[in-house]
């Protein structure tokens, strides 16, 4: 069977309608303990999706965006309600949002922010000049003053570094000319569509940038391979393609109704992302045993709950106290009573993980803006922040190296001043 028939089969299990805001992506493999078997099999199809467009089959039904590792994110466009241009930051999906309509507002909205200050600033006499449709957000890459000319491994480039990674463009190239004549840089990967109110609007990824003006270097974030070394060989489609297939025969080999009743539970969805993240901090496997897994997480949750006791004023003799015991015993208890449906789960878990490093593994061999890590010694050579992948109704999810890129940006400490 053929990567497209799969996407095929994987596209008739799940019809979701896309929408809301972009505030926050999941990774494609944390669908299983967010949405249950529904997100499970979501995942699946977009795995399908993206190993079909690089295999050279079923690119009408995936769509791949890269993930720019800039700050802080932008949203402009004109306020549905009056007309009137603004920009923001994510404070504009807040109850009352903050749109900067004015330099006034800026000052206002962005108090002993100076730095974000500057950069709103430009932002706002800028963009007015990009004729954007509707509301569009992005990642700033930089502002004028945050470019400098600095040697990597013999060559002379222009750097900017908004975040963790340090992007990098030869100096004399048509690119670092365009960017040096720029006030300031963004990339823009979401539009927002609909009304009348902001609340009202709904995300759609991969929409196509405003050109770049003398002042504004403008791009989108869609995926380019100029080079197409970035196209699976025959034997990675098989690889992936059976991959996927041991995807679908474990999906199936899990009870339903075991797998949504385990999603359900509260406290294991609340705890199961930071679980994740904390062992991605120590530089382990998100999982590689899952019998072992399962253990760490119930010893995780066991500590948690512990300190929530322990910070109870009367503590484990106080009602609160004796109240959280209980819930800490019951679903301590509810997670080894479906210890078996839990293995299952964390089993498509594990694999559609390692499918995922054979696809990110891939995408990173287009050649684009040099990219790298600053290091003590100098430089060192890093892959994209990762990609997004959009589905042919509109639904993305993250592709993300999070040993690598995630663990990295969890140690780093960033402040936005």
């Amino acid at each position: 069977m053929k990567i497209s028939d799969l996407s095929e089969d994987m596209a008739k299990w799940t019809l979701l309608e896309a929408e809301g805001k972009n505030t926050h992506m999941t990774h494609l493999e944390d669908l299983v303990f967010y949405e249950g078997l529904n997100g499970a099999k979501k995942a699946l199809n977009h795995l399908a999706s993206v190993a079909g467009m690089l295999s050279g089959h079923g690119g009408k039904k995936a769509k791949i965006t890269t993930k720019w590792d800039g700050s802080p994110a932008l949203f402009a466009g004109k306020d549905p309600k009056d007309g009137r241009f603004f920009v923001a930051t994510k404070s504009i999906f807040n109850k009352n949002p903050k749109l900067n309509k004015t330099p006034a507002d800026i000052r206002k909205n962005h108090p002993d922010k100076p730095r974000l200050q500057s950069k709103l600033l430009s932002a706002l006499k800028h963009f007015k000049k990009l004729g954007i449709e509707g509301i569009l957000q992005g990642d700033l890459l930089f502002a004028k003053d945050d470019l400098k000319t600095e040697e990597i491994n013999g060559e002379s480039y222009i750097v900017f570094k908004p975040q963790l990674i340090t992007y990098a463009v030869p100096e004399n190239s048509k690119l670092a000319n365009q960017m040096l004549s720029s006030e300031i840089g963004v990339v823009w990967h979401t539009q927002y569509v609909g009304g009348p109110e902001l609340s009202d609007m709904s995300a759609q990824y991969g929409p196509v940038a405003p050109k770049s003006t003398a002042q504004v270097f403008s791009d989108n974030a869609t995926y380019k391979d100029l080079t197409g070394l970035a196209s699976l060989t025959a034997k990675q489609t098989d690889s992936v393609r059976r991959g996927i297939e041991k995807i679908s025969g474990l999906i199936q080999k899990v009870n339903p109704q075991s797998f949504n009743n385990i999603m359900k539970n509260k406290e294991f969805k609340d705890l199961i992302e930071p679980f994740v993240n904390s062992r991605i901090k120590s530089g382990e496997s998100q999982v590689s045993n899952a019998t072992q897994f399962l253990k760490d997480f119930i010893n995780y949750y066991d500590d948690r709950k512990q300190k929530e006791i322990d910070n109870l004023k009367t503590g484990i003799d106080g009602r609160a106290g004796q109240a959280r015991l209980k819930d800490m015993e019951s679903n301590r208890q509810f997670i080894e009573d479906n210890s078996n449906a839990l293995l299952g789960v964390l089993a498509v878990y594990k694999q559609l993980i390692q499918v995922k490093q054979i696809l990110i593994r891939k995408l990173n061999k287009v050649e684009s803006i040099g990219m790298f890590y600053k290091t003590d010694d100098g430089y060192e050579v890093a892959d994209p922040e990762g990609f997004v992948a959009i589905d042919k109704i509109g639904n993305a999810v993250k592709l993300v190296n999070r040993l690598e890129f995630s663990r990295r940006n969890f140690l780093d400490i960033k402040a936005w001043k």
